[in-house]
């Protein structure tokens, strides 16, 4: 056995571990997002999202979006979710379904089209946190995973987490279903 050996033996493992393909779960991304907001119409953006595989297929996530709207008749409204997520992806294959939930801290802001200072009083511009469920579906084409998933969240108004059944009216609520769509590279 020479002194090259270990050298060489180092570097084809290097090799090998270049080419194996990379873990679906781990990675960075890119997304659009529509977010069909229960009382302030339709937000439109997106965001970017770091993902750290765990064992036994799952995942924790971080990620950010902005979304904005310029529909709402009183306001254009500004809207960035700062998510954490928890997911689990059963299997790899050529299409790789998943599952999660999370917890939001979502930052709102509203520029005004009305002088009217009680409409403005009316809305809460304060912060908030939220919670929600997704579910999707990723697609590998190499180093990059095309992902598209639906998502559900519930927004608390003045930092109040409670479930809203039918018989509790939200006004002003950002409740509402959302679907992002976009590329993540996988390391």
């Amino acid at each position: 056995m020479t002194a090259k050996t270990p050298a060489r033996a180092l570097a084809a493992l290097m090799i090998a571990a270049a080419l194996l393909p990379l873990p679906a779960r781990a990675g960075i991304g890119a997304f659009a997002s529509w977010w069909d907001s229960k009382d302030y119409d339709n937000l439109y953006g997106g965001g970017v999202k770091l993902a750290i595989g765990l064992p036994a297929g799952f995942w924790i996530e971080a990620r950010g979006s902005y979304l904005e709207s310029r529909d709402f008749d009183q306001a254009d409204v500004h809207f960035v979710p700062l998510e954490a997520i928890v997911g689990l992806q059963p299997w790899d294959g050529a299409l790789r379904p998943y599952v999660g939930g999370g917890v939001g801290y979502y930052l709102k802001d509203f520029g005004w089209k009305s002088n009217w200072k009680q409409l403005e009083k009316e809305f809460d511009d304060k912060d908030c946190v939220g919670y929600f469920a997704f579910a999707g579906l990723g697609i590998p084409l190499g180093p990059v995973t095309v992902f598209g998933e639906a998502k559900y969240t519930l927004v608390g108004e003045d930092d109040k987490l409670e479930w809203r059944g039918s018989d509790i009216k939200e006004k002003y609520s950002f409740d509402g279903l959302s679907v992002n769509a976009g590329l993540k590279i996988g390391f």
